[in-house]
């Protein structure tokens, strides 16, 4: 065996750039494919504290009003708590939480913090810790409250845990008493819930505590989602019951009664079901997306590994094919088949071995780059220390391209008899060994294309979504959002005519969404309904009067101007053709009525006093709703300016801020970079996909440009004697174009037609996409024309090299 490796290393040496390449490649692949295993265990693992993740569960909830479904939210009413407590349902430590805000005043500024009002059992259902104080104890009373490191650090700085205890705040007006410090919430749990402005600021209270404003209503209501509810499986039970507890409960309550008769006679107004922490990472439709994706960049890594492995096959059955006379040599003296497996399988281990190790350290060291690029949060372990499942998987899949790189080498090394190369007379690779190889060539060539093409689809319908008209501009628009109690913010009088006088603001509005942003956020939805009896619903949004001009609607009728007291609206052209006005202008000064329950009539009046042009505030995954904009004249937590210079407006909004606005937390950003953070999942997943097939096209020329090379060495005479029996210039370079000529149009034929599958479904997954000439088309057109080229370059120095043959040369 010793023998064996000293042979198989010297052999290794003696390849030099052919091992070199064979090294990269495959070196290459597993990196991609590992730093994807390594994602996707840290993003699948449950909450480590959690006891028995498969049994802990959260409930959740799925409305189904009629004609408007919902997805599964991910979250319950709050009030399933104390109905399943009621009705004794065969689970344990049942526990409610919900999400709130506090702000605790520090010298002249307010440090806002997420408030997590809780049950007192969460602390046993979800295994929870504390580094200071008694955190169940604290969470049974309504004046004691427990804070996260990172915002005991903020209040009082560099102080060990157990001096806090005992320390009093005050928040929204009211004190309470520091009983038990926490360490900041794992990302991976699912009480998570760090934000860019707060970070991991975290109070947690006593779910009947005053630091949780939640109304009596909204406590009791069975149709509003309002938190989540977490419980624990007694022993016998199975987590497909629980939907059957939480119908019962649900038609049991007293609540149930004033749903609309439309929504529940006959049929079910909502489902129900438990979901266990261990499948939270995969639940719902932005895990779900993120899955997605991950699978289709795994899709494209392991491709690009499968290249890698093609290329090493291809590179070792010419390296064996120049080895004939070694090979029987080592024969004749006695060496039997096992024997020469045994030292191919060290040759050809040497340089997996290599690349195993190269791929284990490119990935521990980029890994926490590209979490940082993914925006994935700090804490989340993912190379440090690596975990165990993934030197598992890279060991597993390093032994199983042993056998897939030396079997078709090795089996036709084997069939070739010692004695001919023993006499000189070297055999070629014959029409089979030639046509698996060119097979290779072609299977490297159209995951290529294939790469190319699905790239260029992701990169057109990522510019689509960005610059498709939506009704309003995003161009030098600076958005001011403050982290702050939006019920609470002062008239801030100084800071309006700052703005109103200042040169650089063209226009400035409040308002309470981000319309570049919140595509996700549904609004608050609301049933209209016009004199005409046409009911529609809308999303409601609140805005100032001047919101309109800042992001540059266009106004179609009317004027947004905004009255005390009037409940004055504006709606864009969409909504008022739905409800039922044949022009903009036959709708302004029109009384509407809304302000229902949950997608239910109501009763209150308003005005519209001005139609715009249509307004999508969606994302392009989803329909385009009618808007409605509420106008109000009071401050709200999102400011946006617009203005000619982008440098002086900053500066005017930023100098107004700091001279007149609130000592909170904010965060300034442009509309269009909102925009792009809307579908930067898409932008990191077009990204990752290019850049995969552009590696893939380089280890796909890498094969052709070897292939060639093999090719004209071993058959110099031939061409030679073509060139003696007067063939020009065109028709050598045909016979050496012939090589890869049949494996590209193979790789075109199949590689096209797949990309356009995917690229379809791909485009189908949006409601506002791009259109299929330029959308699929294109992409794939311009892919093949690149891969062309680079065939071309990548074989037209071995061209040159048969076109400068000489005979003598050849024939010696």
């Amino acid at each position: 065996m010793k023998a064996q490796l000293r042979d198989a290393l010297r052999d290794v040496r003696s390849r030099g750039r052919a091992a070199a390449v064979s090294i990269a490649g495959l070196t290459i692949g597993l990196t991609a494919c590992l730093l994807v295993a390594l994602f996707a265990i840290a993003l699948a693992a449950p909450d480590p504290d959690v006891v028995d993740p498969q049994r802990t569960i959260m409930l959740d909830f799925k409305g189904n009003p009629p004609g408007a479904p919902s997805p599964w939210f991910g979250v319950a009413p709050v009030a399933f708590g104390p109905l399943l407590k009621q009705r004794h349902a065969p689970l344990d430590l049942i526990s409610r939480m919900t999400y709130g805000g506090m702000e605790f005043p520090v010298g002249n500024r307010l440090d806002p913090a997420v408030l997590l009002a809780v049950d007192p059992e969460i602390v046993d259902v979800l295994n929870l810790r504390s580094l200071a104080g008694d955190l169940r104890a604290t969470l049974s009373r309504p004046d004691t409250i427990a804070l996260s490191t990172e915002l005991m650090h903020k209040l009082w700085g560099d102080v060990a845990p157990a001096a806090v205890v005992g320390h009093r705040v005050e928040s929204h007006g009211r004190w309470y008493t520091v009983t038990a410090i926490l360490p900041d919430i794992d990302p991976r749990s699912p009480l998570y819930g760090a934000s860019p402005l707060v970070g991991h600021a975290m109070a947690m209270a006593n779910f009947d505590s005053p630091a949780n404003d939640m109304s009596a209503s909204d406590r009791e209501a069975i149709f509003l989602m309002t938190g989540r509810v977490f419980a624990r499986l007694r022993p016998g039970t199975r987590i497909d019951e629980v939907s059957g507890w939480m119908r019962d409960a649900f038609l049991s309550s007293p609540k149930y009664q004033d749903l609309p008769p439309s929504w529940r006679v006959g049929r079910e107004a909502a489902y129900f079901r438990g979901v266990a922490l261990a499948d939270i990472p995969f639940d719902g439709p932005a895990n779900e997306l993120r899955w997605r994706m991950l699978g289709a960049v795994a899709a494209a890594c392991v491709l690009l590994l499968a290249l890698a492995v093609f290329n090493a096959m291809s590179l070792q059955a010419a390296h064996m094919l120049q080895r004939q006379r070694e090979t029987a040599l080592r024969r004749g003296l006695g060496a039997s088949g096992w024997h020469l497996v045994q030292l191919w399988s060290l040759e050809a281990c040497v340089p997996l071995l290599a690349s195993a190790a190269g791929a284990l350290l490119i990935a521990w060291w980029v890994a926490p780059t590209v979490a940082n690029w993914l925006r994935l949060p700090d804490a989340l372990p993912l190379a440090d220390p690596m975990p165990l499942r993934a030197l598992a998987w890279l060991a597993t899949v390093t032994l199983a391209l042993l056998p897939l790189t030396i079997a078709l080498p090795a089996r036709a090394a084997l069939r070739r008899l010692p004695a001919s190369a023993l006499q000189g007379r070297t055999t070629s690779e014959g029409p089979w060994g030639r046509r698996v190889r060119q097979g290779l060539l072609g299977v490297q060539i159209g995951g290529a294309l294939l790469l190319l093409s699905l790239g260029g689809v992701l990169a057109i319908q990522q510019t689509h979504m960005l610059d498709v008209d939506r009704g309003f501009d995003t161009r030098n628009r600076l958005v001011l959002r403050m982290e702050t109690d939006p019920d609470r913010i002062p008239p801030l009088e100084a800071f309006a005519a700052a703005l109103t006088h200042d040169p650089a603001v063209r226009h400035w509005s409040y308002s309470f969404l981000t319309p570049a942003a919140d595509v996700d956020d549904p609004g608050s939805r609301e049933l209209m309904t016009s004199a005409g009896g046409h009911t529609v619903e809308v999303r409601m949004s609140s805005v100032g009067a001047s919101f309109f001009d800042t992001y540059g609607m266009t106004v179609l009728a009317g004027q947004p101007r905004f009255s005390e007291g009037a409940s004055h609206i504006v709606v864009d052209a969409k909504a008022a053709r739905l409800l039922g006005f044949p022009t903009p202008q036959a709708a302004v000064g029109a009384i509407v009525q809304g302000g229902g329950a949950y997608l239910q009539k109501g009763a209150e009046t308003r005005r519209i006093v001005a139609v715009v042009k249509d307004v999508s505030l969606e994302s392009a995954r989803g329909p385009r709703m009618p808007q409605a904009f509420w106008l109000m004249g009071t401050p709200q937590w999102v400011v946006t300016a617009t203005g000619p210079d982008p440098g002086a407006l900053q500066a005017a909004l930023e100098g107004a801020w700091k001279a007149h606005g609130l000592q909170v937390p904010h965060d300034l950003q442009w509309a269009d970079d909102q925009r792009a953070n809307v579908y930067r999942q898409e932008a990191q997943m077009t990204a990752t996909v290019s850049v995969v097939a552009l590696l893939a096209v380089g280890v796909a020329m890498i094969g052709a440009y070897a292939m060639v090379a093999d090719t004209l060495r071993r058959r110099r005479t031939e061409l030679v004697l073509h060139r003696l029996h007067g063939a020009g210039d065109a028709a050598i370079a045909r016979q050496v174009a012939g090589e890869f000529g049949v494996p590209l149009l193979g790789a075109a034929l199949v590689a096209l037609p797949l990309a356009a599958w995917i690229g379809a479904r791909y485009l189908d997954g949006f409601q506002d996409r791009v259109t299929w000439l330029p959308g699929l088309a294109t992409p794939l057109l311009a892919a093949l024309a690149a891969t062309l080229l680079v065939t071309a370059a990548a074989c037209l120095r071995h061209v040159r090299q048969a076109l400068a043959l000489q005979p003598i040369e050849a024939l010696n």
